[in-house]
């Protein structure tokens, strides 16, 4: 067995795929540590906006849990109605004498426009405090202190705060990892200055900056992707900062099937609308393909190896692909130790490798379905 050429041409490409691999990894770079710290004299008067959309069930069982919060600055609620077809109005009215409660409903009338999105320019036009906290009905705050630290994200030179959203304990893994891996990756965008979008359903901005940016203007008529709007439109009006603390995430419901196919479907048509998504793109394509392309390239070494019983080869064949395994597990323990989120280490590389075919048969259901599902604008 000698070192020969080929030899040492296969070896040295599996060490450059098994090294880009491992640095290109989504869950490689590095949060800041968040520290949560209690500094009233600092605070500000807060309006939560929360949008409920035939939600009754949700709202009966969340509310409850955005009214104790525990901000002694002062906050208010106010949730605006999108549809209310299931006695949604009925779970409000018994919360009805609730002082720093408020309802609003969007008129019926409403057409050619998203109504989620005009849902969220009400209640930010009605809102009295010049911080908004914005979030849906299908969601709980993780602690009495969500409002308190996600206020610790901002100071004067702040416009906008992110906040971290997962799953409620009983999704799949599969769900909770794919949101994990993208809110990490636009959690860390935004943390240096290149904020794209956001995957969660939690999020501060500045009222005074929304109205002078005229909201949603340029992006109504298409029905999803309020949250990707605001971070994508008004990231660069000013300071961006992240809040990670534990005490700071929200809660979501767990998706039904449908939903999550949606979710996904929905945001691949709103991606092609947002500014900036070259670099972000560029980054996640690094990664899976980095990863993805150790596979064939082991297999192909292992196979030469074997035929030609060259056992070095062999060797580094499998170092290239357990390298990346140990090092993309090893990172994404960090991830889920720095976001408060749990899954099992060993599903971490099948998961990492579904990613790819998940988001291939999603952009397969969005290239074949009817471009009118996604705008207001039916004719």
């Amino acid at each position: 067995m000698f070192f020969d050429n080929i030899t040492i041409i296969i070896c040295v490409v599996l060490a450059i795929l098994a090294i880009l691999s491992s640095l290109s990894d989504t869950f490689f770079r590095k949060m800041p540590a968040s520290v949560y710290k209690i500094n009233n004299d600092t605070r500000e008067p807060v309006s939560v906006i929360i949008v409920a959309d035939n939600n009754a069930a949700e709202l009966n069982e969340n509310l409850k849990y955005f009214l104790e919060q525990d901000y002694p600055t002062g906050f208010e609620i106010i949730v605006v109605v999108d549809r209310n077809e299931d006695g949604t109005s009925d779970v409000l009215q018994s919360f009805a004498g609730t002082p720093n409660l408020y309802t609003t409903f969007v008129p019926d009338s409403s057409r050619y426009m998203s109504r989620r999105k005009l849902a969220i320019t009400l209640g930010v036009k009605a809102a009295k405090h010049e911080w908004i906290l914005l979030t849906d009905a299908t969601c709980r705050p993780a602690s009495e202190k969500w409002i308190s630290t996600m206020a610790t994200g901002r100071d004067k030179n702040m416009n906008m705060v992110l906040g971290y959203s997962n799953y409620a304990e009983g999704t799949g893994h599969f769900k909770t990892f794919y949101r994990l891996h993208k809110e990490y990756a636009l959690l860390h965008e935004a943390i240096n200055g290149n904020a794209y979008g956001t995957d969660g359903n939690n999020l501060m901005f500045r009222k005074s900056m929304f109205m002078a940016g005229n909201g949603f203007q340029g992006n109504l008529k298409y029905l999803r992707g309020e949250y990707d709007f605001i971070v994508n439109k008004f990231a660069g009006q000013g300071g961006v900062d992240i809040e990670i603390a534990p005490e700071s995430h929200m809660i979501e419901r767990i998706p039904s099937k449908k939903e999550w196919h949606n979710r996904n479907v929905f945001y691949a048509e709103t991606r092609r609308h947002l500014s900036r998504g070259m670099k972000h793109r560029f980054n996640f394509n690094l990664d899976m393909l980095s990863f993805n392309a150790c596979y064939p390239a082991v297999a192909c070494a292992a196979a030469y190896a074997i035929i030609f019983r060259n056992w070095i080869v062999l060797s580094v064949a499998c170092l290239a692909l357990l390298l990346p395994w140990i090092v993309r597990i090893m990172n994404a323990r960090y991830a889920m130790g720095t976001l408060d989120t749990f899954i099992p280490l060993w599903k971490v590389i099948p998961f990492e490798t579904r990613i790819i075919w998940h988001n291939l048969k999603t952009a397969i259901s969005h290239k074949t379905a009817d471009k009118y599902d996604f705008i207001s604008h039916k004719s």
